[in-house]
C-alpha cells in the first residue's frame, strides 16, 4: 500500500567507541589512526524502515537494543555511522525528562525557549500558550523554576510544548511512563487526534498493551538488528518470545514461525487465538512445549470477550508438549490497563497440575472464574511452567496480555477493580 512517506530510514548504523581507561581518548588521537585503543559498540546495524503520513509506530526491545539510539538519529541530536535519514515535516521529540529545558528557568520561560528550538516565533508560542498551560495542568507552579519540578511535573510540562505546536512528526521516548494514570490518558487521547489529524508518531515503550492499543505497526529491534517491521499484534508476540525465553528458544521460535516472510510472526491472539505447528522434534536448549491456541467462552460456550460482572467465563488453553516434562503447571493472570494485578491463579493452586507429559502430548488447561471484577478492561497472561521443586519452577512459554476482558457492571454497586458482596442500609438512631 501506497504512502506519503515522512520518515525514512535506510540502513542505518551506529558505532560507539568503548574507552577502558580516559588516557586511551588521548592515545587515540595521537595515534592519528594508526592504531585503536577503544571497543567498538555498534548499537544500531543496518536498519531501514519507513514511517507514513498518520500513522503510529511503536518500537519494542529489551534494555540496550538500540531503540532510543535509533530515535536521538531520526531526530537528529545523534548521527549515524553509516546510512541515511531523511524526515520532511516539522519534527518534535520528547526524548529524555524535560530535555531542552533550563533548570534556572521558570515553567513559563521553558515553553518560550523550547518554541523558539522548534522555530516558532515569540508571537506564535503567545497563541499557543494558553493551550499549553492548560494541557500541562501544573497551575502556579508555572511562573517556578523548573528544577523546582517534580518529574510528573517535568513530563507534563515537556509533553504539553512538543504536542501543542501540532508537529508534522511526533517522537516519544517512554517519557510518558513517568506522568500519573490520568494524564497518560490524556496523552493518548491527545496523540491519537495528531495521528488523525495527519501526524506521524513513534512511540517507545515496554508496554505491549500501548503498542497494541495505538499503533497500527511496530518494529522490534535485538541486539541492535531490526527483527521484525510489521503489524502491531505481530511483532508482539514476537516481543514476547524474546522477552520469555532464552536465545536458542528464541531463534528456535523464528526458525518455526517465519515462514516465507521474513519477519512474519504465526501467532493470532484476539478472543480465539492459534498458533501454527511446530514440529515434535526439538533438540536441547529449545522449546519443551508452548501455548498453541486460547479461548474464552461464557456459559453458553459462546466465545466472548465482553461480560457483565459476577458472570462466570472458561478460560481455555491449549498446551502443545516437545519434549518429556517432569510435571507441567498452567496459570493466569488478570491485570488493570494501569498493570495493576487483580487476580491469578494455576494448576498449583489447585492440585491439578499434569505429571509427566510426553513428547507429542496436547494438552487442555481449563480455567473457569466468576468475573467479579470491577467495571472495565482488563488483560489475561497465560503461562506454562516446568514444576522443579515445590518450591521452585521453569517457565517453558508466557503469552503476555494474550486476552481482553470488558467488564461492565449492571447495576453499579460500587467502584474500584473487584466487585465485593456489599449492603447497606441506613436507620435512625
Amino acid at each position: 500500500m501506497s504512502c506519503e512517506r515522512v520518515i525514512s530510514v535506510d540502513k542505518v548504523s551506529k558505532r560507539f567507541e568503548m574507552y577502558g581507561q580516559p588516557r586511551d581518548r588521548l592515545l587515540q588521537f595521537l595515534s592519528f589512526g594508526r592504531r585503536q585503543y577503544f571497543k567498538e559498540f555498534w548499537a544500531l546495524r543496518d536498519v531501514s524502515l519507513d514511517v507514513c503520513k498518520g500513522e503510529t509506530v511503536g518500537i519494542l526491545g529489551r534494555n540496550g537494543s538500540g531503540k532510543s539510539t535509533l530515535l536521538q538519529i531520526i531526530a537528529g541530536t545523534l548521527s549515524p555511522t553509516t546510512g541515511d535519514v531523511q524526515v520532511t515535516g516539522k519534527l518534535a521529540a520528547l526524548l529524555e525528562l524535560g530535555s531542552g529545558f533550563n533548570p534556572e528557568f521558570t515553567g513559563r520561560e521553558n515553553v518560550y525557549l523550547n518554541g523558539s528550538v522548534l522555530g516558532f516565533s515569540t508571537a506564535q508560542m503567545d497563541a499557543r500558550f494558553d493551550e499549553i498551560a492548560a494541557f500541562a495542568d501544573i497551575g502556579e507552579h508555572l511562573d517556578q523554576p523548573v528544577k523546582t519540578y517534580s518529574s510528573g511535573m517535568y513530563v507534563r510540562l515537556a509533553f504539553a510544548v512538543q504536542a501543542c505546536v501540532q508537529p508534522d512528526i511526533l517522537i516519544v521516548d517512554e517519557a510518558l511512563s513517568v506522568g500519573d494514570e490520568k494524564f497518560q490518558r490524556k496523552c493518548f487521547d491527545y496523540i491519537e487526534g495528531l495521528r488523525v489529524g495527519g501526524c506521524a508518531i513513534l512511540i517507545v515503550t515496554h508496554s505491549t498493551a500501548t503498542v497494541e492499543k495505538f499503533c497500527q505497526r511496530a518494529a522490534l529491534l535485538h541486539r541492535g538488528e531490526l527483527h521484525a517491521l510489521g503489524p502491531a499484534k505481530n511483532v508482539i508476540d514476537q516481543y514476547h518470545a524474546l522477552l520469555y525465553s532464552d536465545e536458542k528458544t528464541y531463534l528456535r521460535y523464528l526458525n518455526a514461525n517465519q515462514g516465507q516472510q521474513q519477519s512474519a510472526v504465526a501467532v493470532e491472539s484476539g478472543t480465539t487465538s492459534q498458533a501454527q505447528d511446530t514440529p515434535a522434534a526439538e533438540s536441547e536448549g529449545d522449546m519443551r512445549a508452548a501455548i498453541r491456541a486460547w479461548q474464552v467462552c461464557d456459559e453458553g460456550g459462546t466465545a466472548c470477550e465482553a461480560f457483565h460482572s459476577g458472570q462466570k467465563a472458561t478460560i481455555a488453553v491449549d498446551v502443545d508438549v516437545f519434549a518429556p516434562i517432569t510435571m507441567l503447571q498452567a496459570g493466569l493472570l488478570i491485570r488493570t490497563i494501569e498493570g495493576v494485578s487483580a487476580f491469578g491463579t494455576s494448576t498449583l493452586y489447585h492440585g491439578t497440575s499434569y505429571p509427566s507429559p510426553q513428547s507429542g502430548d496436547r494438552l487442555r488447561v481449563e480455567f473457569a472464574l466468576d468475573l467479579t471484577l470491577g467495571e472495565g478492561t482488563y488483560f489475561v497472561t497465560l503461562a506454562i511452567a516446568e514444576e522443579v521443586t515445590q518450591a521452585h519452577m521453569e517457565y517453558l512459554d508466557r503469552k503476555t496480555d494474550a486476552i481482553i476482558l470488558k467488564i461492565s457492571q449492571r447495576p453499579l454497586l460500587g467502584g474500584g477493580i473487584a466487585a465485593l458482596r456489599s449492603s447497606v442500609s441506613v436507620a435512625k438512631l
